[in-house]
Parts: structure tokens; C-alpha cells; sequence
């Protein structure tokens, strides 16, 4: 183990102790990257600074749980990772952002009976998607809501970009099994999201 290794293991052990200072030296080395996966994940930089915020704070009230049955760093961004999918949720609650965000609503003036159906549309498969398992639910979510490339997101989850590709295949055939997954495909079949 390497001497930059055994710091780091030193210091979760006394911020596990309950040392703020030694959270501070690991929360410093790990700060970087961390912001480097919000901005890539929230695409807005004052929502990645409270991602990663809130991540530091989730850490540390959550030492006493690292079992250290997988890299600290791998641990941080997991937090990161799951305060975003949340806010994610938040953010893009059934309606008009959901409607928006598939190409479903074309402009202020798209006819009322149009952005009825298109809203009920939305919530259709905003239920689907969340009927997924979650590894598959944030890909698409990613991908279609928040408009991420699969080199993005494969960063951001820190997957190789075949994983992310067969997650996305997985969970779209899964979508369009429930007949609900029309508007994520263009209109000749193709699936929209298997583009780079």
C-alpha cells in the first residue's frame, strides 16, 4: 500500500473517530472530482455546488457506516451519485418539464386538447421509467430528461461506455414492452438514445 494510501486509510479512521480535521484532509483530496461528476451530472452549476455540498455533509454524518468494503472515493461519489437521482426526481416531477423534456409540447401554441395528451403522455412514461431498476432508471433519465451524451454519462457514473450502452438497450426494450415508450423513439423506430 502506497504512503498516499495510508494516510488516506489514517484519516478515515479518526474521522470515523469523529476528527473533523481528518475529514477535511479527505474531503479536500476528493473535492475535485467530485465537482468535476455534479457539473457533469446537474449541468448547472449552482445545483452541482449543492450536489456536492450536500454530499460532503451526507459523508460525514455517514462515517460510522463506511465499512470500507470499497474505496472511500468510490463511497463519495456513490452519495453523489444518489442525492442526484433524488433531486432528479424532485426536479422532474409528472408534468410539463416531463412533457417538455420528451419533445412532446411544441410551443405556447400548441393547442389545449395537444398538451393535454401530451402531458397524460408524459406522466405515462415518467410512471414507466420509474418502474425500472435504478442502475437502468438513471440512464435514461440522464439521457433523456437531462440530455447527456452516453460518453457523459458514462463518465458521470463512472461505467464503461459498453455498460452504458447496454443498460440504455435494456431498459428501452423494457419501456417499449409496456407500450408506453413511444415518444422516445423517432418516428421511423429508431431508438433516439443509442446515439453517441
Amino acid at each position: 500500500m502506497s504512503t498516499h494510501d495510508d494516510h488516506e486509510h489514517e484519516w478515515i479512521a479518526r474521522a470515523q473517530a469523529g476528527e473533523t480535521v481528518a475529514f477535511e484532509q479527505l474531503a479536500r483530496r476528493h473535492v475535485a472530482s467530485l465537482w468535476r461528476c455534479a457539473a457533469t451530472l446537474a449541468k448547472d452549476e449552482h445545483w452541482a455546488e449543492d450536489l456536492v455540498q450536500e454530499t460532503l455533509v451526507e459523508a460525514w454524518r455517514s462515517m460510522a457506516r463506511f465499512d470500507g468494503r470499497c474505496r472511500w472515493s468510490a463511497w463519495l461519489h456513490g452519495i453523489l451519485r444518489h442525492r442526484f437521482l433524488k433531486g432528479l426526481r424532485h426536479r422532474h416531477a409528472v408534468g410539463l418539464a416531463s412533457a417538455n423534456a420528451l419533445g412532446q409540447v411544441q410551443g405556447p401554441a400548441c393547442p389545449p386538447d395537444r398538451f393535454a395528451e401530451a402531458s397524460e403522455d408524459a406522466q405515462q412514461i415518467r410512471r414507466a421509467v420509474a418502474s425500472l431498476p435504478e442502475e437502468h432508471r438513471l440512464v435514461v433519465e440522464l439521457r433523456f430528461f437531462e440530455g447527456a451524451t452516453l460518453d457523459e454519462i458514462a463518465a458521470a457514473l463512472g461505467c464503461p461506455l459498453g455498460t452504458i450502452k447496454s443498460r440504455l438497450h435494456y431498459a428501452l426494450e423494457k419501456l417499449r414492452q409496456m407500450n408506453l415508450a413511444v415518444n422516445l423513439f423517432t418516428p421511423s423506430g429508431e431508438i433516439q438514445g443509442e446515439k453517441r
